[in-house]
C-alpha cells in the first residue's frame, strides 16, 4: 500500500511517501545555496508542506567511469549547482532508532543520493534510520585557489547534513546520539574524516568504511597548482575568476581532461580532492586514531577492487608480463619477481593482468584499510574487518569496486542495467545480503556485527586471520 505521510522539521512540515511500512522524505533542504564556490547558509523555511514524495536533483556531473559496472545510476536524474538536499528513510516516525547517516563514494567527482543507495530495505527491517546526502562533487566540491574557492566545500556540505541529522532526525524516529556513519569509497574516506575532524567526531558514534582509498589530503600549493592547471585545460586565465561564471558543462568537461592527463598507467587517477587546511587534518587516519579512540569501526574492502576501473582499459587487459613487472619493480624493487609470481590468475584469464589488479587493490585499498584497522584497533576501537570474495560474472573485474553495494542495502531491483550483477544466481545472494545486513545492523545498534544464528565475527587485531570472508 502506498500512501503520504507528514514528518515535522525545524524548516515546517514535510509531505513524504510510506510503501510496505517504510516513510521516505526525499529532497530535504539541508543547506542552502550561496553561489558557486562559496560556503552554503541555513536551510530555507517554509510555511504549509513542502513536497518531499518523489527524489530531487544531484550536484552537476558526468556519466561515471563505474558505470562500467555499476550500470548508468544517474542516467535521468535531474542536476543542479543547488542539489543541498537529503532523504530519509524510516520505519517508525516515534522510534528511537539509530541512524546510518550514508555518504556515497564516485571517486570525489560523482554520485549523490542516488535509488541505488536507498535506504528503504535496510529501515525495512525495522532497526534503523537511513539518511542519504549529495555532496558538491569534483571541481565545484574541491576546488581550492586562492581568490576563488576556499576549498574543502564538500567537507562543510556534509558537515553541514550531519549537522541537519543530529537537529531534526527524532522527528523521523532517530536517536540523534546513535548516529553511525557509513560510506563507500570517496564515502569512506569521508567517514574517516568525518571521525577524525574536531568539528564533528564527537557528533559520531561509530563508522562503517567500506572500500577506503588510503589517499591523504591534498597540500594547498599542490591544490593551487592543480587549479591553475584546470584553467589551462578550460582555456581560460589562470586567476581563475572565468570559474565563476564559466558554464558548467565547460568545467565538467575540463574536469575530466586534467584527470586523464594526470592518469598513470595501472593506476586510478584522482585530480580533485579535499585539501588539509582548516579542519581537515594532514592525516585523517592519524587524527582519528587520537580523537575517536575506543569507538566501534566496521571496515571492509573486495578482494579485486581494481577490477572495476581496469576492466574497460584494453591497454591494461592486453598487458605483458614485463609491463607488470615493471609495475612491481616500481613499488617494489628486488621483491618484484618474488612478489610477482606469486599472484595467482584467479579469476581472470591473464597473470599480467592479474597481477595489476591485485597490485592496484592492495596499494590503494587494502593495504591502507587494513592499517587503518589496526591503527584504531590499537587505540582500544572494537574493529572488525571483512573482505568480500564474491566474483561478478561480468568478465575481468572479479570481486569487484562497487560489487558489495546492492548486497548492503538489500536492494538489487535498484541497480538497473548493473553489468557486474548480470547472471549472479539471485537466491544466494539474496541469503548473503540477508546475512551482511544483519551483521551491519547489530553492528549499528550495538558497535559489534555479532548476534544469534550468526558464524563468530573476530575482533580485528592485525591479521587476515580475523577478517570475516563474504562469498
Amino acid at each position: 500500500m502506498k500512501g503520504t505521510v507528514l514528518a515535522q522539521c525545524e524548516q515546517g512540515v514535510l509531505e513524504g511517501v510510506t510503501h510496505d511500512g517504510v516513510h521516505t522524505f526525499f529532497d530535504i533542504p539541508y543547506a542552502a545555496d550561496c553561489g558557486r564556490f562559496q560556503p552554503a547558509g541555513e536551510p530555507s523555511r517554509w510555511n504549509g508542506q513542502r513536497n518531499s514524495t518523489r527524489p530531487g536533483p544531484v550536484f552537476p556531473q558526468l556519466p561515471s567511469r563505474l558505470d562500467f559496472v555499476m550500470g548508468p545510476t544517474a542516467r535521468g536524474i535531474e542536476q543542479s549547482e543547488d542539489a543541498f538536499r537529503l532523504n530519509v528513510f524510516t520505519s517508525d516516525l516515534t522510534g528511537n532508532l539509530p541512524v546510518v547517516f550514508w555518504i556515497h563514494g564516485g571517486g570525489f567527482m560523482t554520485g549523490g543520493a542516488l535509488p541505488c543507495y536507498s535506504g528503504s530495505a535496510i529501515a525495512g527491517l525495522g532497526r534503523a534510520v537511513v539518511v542519504t546526502m549529495n555532496y558538491r562533487l569534483g571541481v565545484l566540491g574541491n576546488l581550492c585557489m586562492e581568490g576563488v574557492s576556499p576549498g574543502n566545500l564538500c567537507v562543510a556540505d556534509l558537515e553541514r547534513a550531519l549537522q541537519w541529522v543530529r537537529k531534526n532526525i527524532a522527528g523521523f524516529g532517530g536517536d540523534p546520539d546513535s548516529i553511525v556513519v557509513a560510506g563507500q569509497s570517496a564515502g569512506a574516506w569521508f567517514a574517516q574524516l568525518l571521525a577524525s575532524m574536531p568539528s564533528t567526531h564527537r557528533m559520531v558514534k561509530a563508522i562503517a568504511m567500506l572500500s577506503y582509498p588510503g589517499l591523504q589530503p591534498m597540500a594547498p600549493s599542490k591544490a593551487q597548482a592543480t587549479a591553475v592547471q584546470l584553467c589551462e585545460t578550460a582555456g581560460i586565465a589562470s586567476s581563475g575568476e572565468a570559474l565563476r561564471t564559466l558554464p558548467v558543462e565547460r568545467i565538467l568537461q575540463a574536469q575530466t581532461q586534467l584527470t586523464g592527463a594526470v592518469a598513470k598507467f595501472a593506476e586510478v587517477p584522482i585530480a580533485f580532492m579535499p585539501v588539509a587546511s582548516g579542519d581537515v587534518p594532514a592525516n585523517p587516519g592519524a587524527a582519528a586514531q587520537d580523537r575517536f579512540a575506543g569507538k566501534p569501526v566496521f571496515i571492509g574492502w573486495t578482494r579485486d577492487e581494481s577490477g572495476s576501473f581496469f576492466a574497460s582499459s584494453p591497454a591494461l587487459l592486453a598487458a605483458t608480463a614485463e609491463q607488470a613487472l615493471q609495475k612491481f619493480k616500481d613499488e617494489f624493487g628486488d621483491d618484484a619477481v618474488t612478489r610477482y609470481e606469486r599472484v595467482a590468475e584467479g579469476p581472470f584469464e591473464r597473470k599480467p593482468y592479474a597481477a595489476l589488479v591485485e597490485l592496484s587493490s592492495e596499494k590503494l585499498i587494502a593495504g591502507p584499510t587494513r592499517r587503518f584497522a589496526k591503527r584504531m584497533a590499537d587505540a582500544g576501537s572494537s574493529v572488525f574487518a571483512y573482505r568480500f570474495d564474491l566474483p561478478s560474472p561480468q568478465p575481468n573485474v572479479g570481486a569487484c569496486h562497487c560489487l558489495e553495494l546492492p548486497f548492503l542495502f538489500g536492494n538489487f531491483e535498484n541497480w538497473i542495467e548493473s553489468p557486474m550483477l548480470e547472471g549472479l544466481d539471485e537466491p544466494r545472494s539474496r541469503a548473503l545480503s540477508a546475512r551482511i545486513q544483519r551483521y551491519f545492523l547489530n553492528f549499528v545498534e550495538s558497535g559489534n556485527p555479532n548476534g544469534a544464528g550468526l558464524p563468530a565475527w573476530k575482533a580485528f587485531n592485525g591479521d587476515d586471520s580475523d577478517l570475516m570472508y563474504f562469498d
